[in-house]
């Protein structure tokens, strides 16, 4: 018992530390990187809100999901140098299977273009973040250069994604192995570039 109050002490010290050094690192946070980071925590937030079924976001159970949705998107605003976001991601991803495979939420063509936008400016903002100080001195340019890249990225991307699945929604139902061997060619392609690129780091 008596090496309670001691180490009580240490324990206390060390948390106000903590919190002393979590506010000056707050008052010496510059815009950009603060920015950069709010702009990842919105997308990570508009993705997981995107994934979640649409009778959880209209019902009563809103305010307990919202409970959950705010602080997983925020850390990815605050440590966006972890696989917290990575996690967020799968979880969108996840939560987006669950809702239309488990709740048989529709698959519409804008809510699949609106959950890989936010997916890609999540993954975008938060991989500069953590390359940023958040005390440095951000030109605007910067900003506006990976606007441009996102917007550059995303709308090839939704073009080319969403179009193709619209034209594959309207083609005839017919059973066929071609579809089968096709997706497996394809999914090997990707397993050997990733394996590729692995290698080369």
């Amino acid at each position: 018992m008596s090496g309670l109050g001691p180490d009580l002490r240490t324990a206390l010290g060390g948390i106000r530390s903590w919190v002393l050094y979590l506010v000056s690192r707050a008052r010496r946070t510059t815009p950009g990187p603060a920015l950069v980071r709010l702009v990842a925590a919105a997308a990570a937030l508009g993705a997981l809100a995107l994934a979640v079924p649409a009778d959880v976001l209209s019902s009563s159970e809103l305010p307990r999901t919202a409970v959950i949705l705010l602080p997983a998107a925020l850390a990815v605003g605050l440590f966006p140098r972890t696989r917290w976001v990575s996690l967020v991601a799968v979880c969108a991803i996840g939560g987006w299977l669950v809702s239309t495979i488990g709740f048989g939420d529709p698959v519409h063509v804008g809510r699949v273009g609106l959950l890989a936008s936010a997916l890609y400016v999540m993954h975008a903002a938060a991989a500069l973040a953590a390359v940023l100080p958040y005390d440095c001195l951000l030109a605007s340019g910067v900003l506006f250069r990976l606007a441009v890249r996102v917007c550059g990225v995303l709308g090839v991307s939704l073009v080319v994604g969403l179009g193709g699945m619209s034209f594959a929604g309207q083609l005839p139902q017919a059973r066929s192995v071609v579809g089968p061997i096709v997706g497996s060619i394809v999914a090997a392609s990707l397993a050997g570039l990733l394996a590729w690129h692995l290698r080369r780091r």
